[in-house]
């Protein structure tokens, strides 16, 4: 085993693979590609990420450091939607901020139900993450709610209310400007799907409390309201696309097109046929394919070399992940940061350890 100490520099935020869901800097500082080097600088950020639109740029422009808290919001969810998705044939690896921006991606401008997932996690990751800035004081241009004032039954209003408006207000102007018309079908469709994030987080904002007194007797309670942890959000949309309603486009007199839930059998009702979607459901228009092999066409790269669970029957066995190709089974040699200890001030001195594990890998 070998040592390593690793020193802590004020100015130089470090990055790592397993970082925290909770971050509330609005800092770029999860890009760990060279390329994206200089998104940490707010300064230079609307010149360097790629793929903003017009409107998108024009807020950079003017608010650069919500703009720098809104994409690590986006990249923040694509790390959640490749944990939701880590054991599925489809698991968002394509959509990493390495690659570019996700929306640019050929599958966020298709109608799967995947693109719904995505574009769901994005706009909840955006008003989340804008949302913890402001109350972290990290921004000039919000802070707390105000409207949390005075007291309740058995509370007293304080601390910092997460500020919900300010960042559902910037996650419709970042990312809806593209597609604010809704005028086609997928437009729409990418419309209602990044509501259904948004509400992911907007409508289970918590209360929470702190009680002072001698002795815990909480003679005062003070409360304030906060969103709830990301991974709350991430898990409640995997559920929501479980159940992802299929839906059909139709025109309207006025030349618009609206959305409608797709009849489940030939035998459905007409007022059944002509049912429009719920707000907080996700939604989708064509089926998805089953994402086996690599496909250029959607930026999917298939499951060869996957890693499976040979003993399990589940979506993460290997013989659902590896579509009948079977698999192979080998020694695996992996090296780990352990034993960290944290010494004062500031440093944490880490151990290298090795270890051998058998691993499947799809054909």
């Amino acid at each position: 085993m070998y040592q390593v100490t690793l020193i802590f520099l004020a100015l130089l935020p470090l990055t790592s693979t397993s970082r925290p869901y909770d971050v509330s800097s609005n800092e770029i500082s999860s890009f760990n590609d060279p390329d994206f080097s200089d998104l940490r600088n707010t300064q230079t950020l609307c010149r360097t990420f790629p793929g903003m639109n017009r409107k998108q740029m024009q807020l950079c422009r003017r608010m650069p450091d919500v703009t720098a808290a809104a994409i690590q919001g986006i990249d923040m969810a694509v790390h959640e939607c490749q944990h939701q998705m880590k054991n599925r044939r489809w698991n968002c690896s394509s959509l990493e901020m390495r690659h570019g921006n996700p929306f640019a991606h050929a599958l966020m401008s298709r109608g799967l139900k995947e693109t719904a997932f995505a574009h769901s996690l994005a706009s909840a990751g955006v008003l989340y993450q804008v949302t913890r800035s402001c109350s972290a004081g990290k921004l000039p241009y919000c802070g707390c709610d105000t409207r949390f004032v005075g007291s309740g039954e058995g509370f007293e209003w304080g601390g910092c209310s997460h500020d919900i408006k300010f960042g559902e207000g910037f996650a419709i102007d970042f990312l809806d400007s593209s597609e604010k018309s809704g005028r086609d079908a997928q437009a729409r469709m990418n419309l209602h799907n990044k509501r259904a994030g948004r509400l992911a987080v907007s409508h289970y904002a918590e209360k929470r409390c702190k009680c002072h007194g001698m002795s815990g007797s909480c003679q005062l309670k003070t409360c304030w309201m906060q969103t709830p942890h990301f991974r709350e959000v991430g898990n409640r949309l995997m559920e929501k696309f479980s159940l992802a309603l299929e839906i059909r486009a139709r025109n309207t007199n006025s030349g618009s097109v609206e959305l409608v839930t797709r009849a489940r059998s030939q035998f459905s009702t007409p007022r059944k046929k002509r049912r429009f979607p719920p707000q907080e459901e996700l939604v989708f228009l064509e089926k998805s394919p089953d994402f086996c092999d690599a496909d250029t066409r959607l930026d999917s790269p298939g499951t060869r070399e996957r890693y499976c669970n040979r003993t399990s029957t589940g979506i993460d066995g290997c013989d659902s992940l590896c579509c009948g190709r079977g698999y192979n089974i080998r020694l695996e040699r992996r090296t780990e940061w352990c034993n960290c200890t944290f010494h004062w001030c500031c440093y944490v001195r880490c151990q290298q350890c090795h270890s051998s594990q058998w691993v499947n890998q799809c054909k």
